[in-house]
């Protein structure tokens, strides 16, 4: 499933997601920088990196950024700011989610739908030292 850049432009929300460029370099560093999903640009393979980035870029918050851990006075750390749905970290096995092959010589029991949705597990809170 590959991501539309006129999509997540379409589905982000007016405002910059980042207050400044460090705030934005510094939340890219903890998550684009190994994310799968941009990797071929990165690499040189491609031209086309990852349109989620691209659209913060520009100034829209996109929808895949949820909120990412605050302490009791909203304050955040800039890697943890935002959780973004898309991450898929190294290991995953190429990014995308793959079914598990039908052993050999026998026809699976049902049709296997196909995955429209990955679902996200919000991250546990962590303590910040004040």
């Amino acid at each position: 499933m590959s991501i539309d850049y006129d999509e997540v432009w379409n589905r982000a929300r007016e405002g910059s997601p980042f207050s400044n460029g460090t705030e934005g370099y510094g939340w890219m560093a903890a998550w684009c920088d190994n994310c799968l999903r941009d990797a071929p640009f990165r690499n040189g393979i491609s031209n086309n990196g990852c349109p989620i980035i691209l659209v913060a870029q520009l100034g829209r918050t996109p929808a895949e950024f949820l909120d990412g851990p605050r302490d009791e006075h909203g304050r955040y750390s800039i890697g943890q700011q935002y959780t973004c749905i898309e991450y898929r970290a190294p290991g995953d096995g190429g990014g995308e989610p793959r079914p598990k092959p039908e052993p050999r010589g026998m026809d699976g029991l049902f049709e296997r739908p196909e995955r429209g949705t990955r679902m996200f597990v919000q991250p546990s809170r962590t303590e910040v030292p004040a």
